[in-house]
């Protein structure tokens, strides 16, 4: 297995992102949908932290422990997000331009950043902070996956029932964590963030994986919308 520098990484990351993002432009022509671009930025990042973890050399623990850690993240975001706000709504005819396809592989990028970082970190075993990473991620990915499958099934619900009924209620989704975590997805997205940040933090340079949770916490911050 090659052992590559994070800036090489990053270099060859870079143009398979932006050919990545281009054929999903050009099949999204031919789809004339909405949507896809955000729905697929999150499982480019996935499969950037796979590339990373395999290419980067880290011993096979931390290679397993980030790629499983974004990647599932990812890989369950972009299904969700690819069935839900593209193939499950119906054909709107909408066309979306090619730098709005590159800004989502600069966003990509952007939040593969925690998985390059550890990728190239030598050290034989996880450390402390990085097991307590692992612990704190659990909780924010079961979080998010939970608080998404409930609204879905709240929205199908009010969508199915008539206008003046009690189970229409008044537009904010109280089912499930929702009734006790307002804006559930938003939060356990930036806890699983912060467990990306605080895993890639045991390594050298590993600060930098901070901007990712601080754009999530900016991003949460503000907007004042309480639905995924």
């Amino acid at each position: 297995m090659s052992t590559l520098p994070a800036i090489a990484l990053f270099a060859i990351a870079t143009p398979i992102a932006v050919v990545a993002m281009s054929g999903l432009w050009a099949w999204h022509q031919q789809l004339r949908r909405t949507g896809l671009a955000d729905a697929a930025w999150p499982l480019l990042t996935a499969a950037l932290a796979v590339f990373y973890a395999n290419i980067g050399g880290a011993p096979t623990t931390r290679q397993s422990a980030i790629a499983w850690m974004i990647g599932s993240w990812g890989a369950r975001l972009g299904v969700y997000l690819l069935w839900d706000d593209v193939f499950a709504r119906p054909p709107d005819d909408g066309r979306e331009s090619w730098w709005q396809f590159q800004r989502r592989a600069v966003t990509a990028l952007f939040f593969s950043l925690p998985a390059l970082v550890a990728a190239v970190d030598p050290e034989p075993t996880l450390s402390a902070l990085e097991l307590t990473a692992a612990g704190i991620w659990l909780v924010g990915f079961a979080g998010e996956a939970t608080a998404d499958r409930q609204f879905v099934r709240w929205r199908r619900a009010r969508a199915a029932a008539p206008p003046d009924s009690s189970d229409a209620g008044d537009g904010t989704c109280r089912a499930g964590v929702w009734r006790y975590v307002p804006r559930a997805h938003d939060v356990f997205e930036l806890v699983t963030w912060t467990a990306h940040a605080i895993f890639a933090w045991a390594s050298p340079f590993g600060w930098i994986a901070a901007a990712c949770p601080l754009a999530v916490a900016y991003r949460f911050a503000g907007t004042r919308r309480a639905q995924p």
